[in-house]
């Protein structure tokens, strides 16, 4: 008999969200998600974070973040004080931190933070998010540190 905790998720409730100020890097990776998973409900863009945390209320499993959010808008918090603010309001939602960040220790601190994956920004990188959302919907939606670089 399968249980609650064994069910992946249902299409209503996968909905993801990308958070990323290069529009043309955010629209691409939303079209290629698109393609990948058509069982996806909503995929929702964001050039910075702070208009993805007032969205929050649509719950989304996924939330794809840039780490650098702050290199077009001065004023936007970068990632890592977004993340906090998603896992404070929010402690489930499984957080794809995706960029370009040279800085191992910087990337494997914010994981190891805010209980997060990391993905550096590269050729494979949208078939690495493609396997970690494979991954994430065929299981029960609880979060796991992991990288994938």
């Amino acid at each position: 008999m399968e249980t609650e905790f064994f069910k992946s998720m249902s299409p209503e409730e996968k909905i993801i969200f990308i958070v990323e100020d290069s529009e043309v890097y955010a629209k691409s990776l939303q079209t290629f998600i698109q393609n990948r998973f058509l069982d996806v409900k909503e995929i929702k863009t964001f050039r910075i974070g702070e208009m993805c945390l007032m969205e929050l209320h649509h719950n989304p499993c996924i939330v794809i973040m840039d780490y650098f959010l702050n290199s077009k808008y001065k004023a936007a918090d970068n990632g890592l004080e977004i993340i906090k603010r998603i896992k404070t309001q929010r402690p489930f939602t499984n957080i794809i931190v995706l960029s370009a960040q040279e800085e191992v220790e910087v990337a494997l601190e914010t994981v190891k933070q805010t209980d997060c994956y990391y993905i550096r920004k590269d050729k494979n990188a949208f078939n690495k998010v493609e396997h970690l959302i494979s991954q994430i919907f065929n299981r029960n939606n609880f979060p796991a540190i992991e990288s994938l670089n």
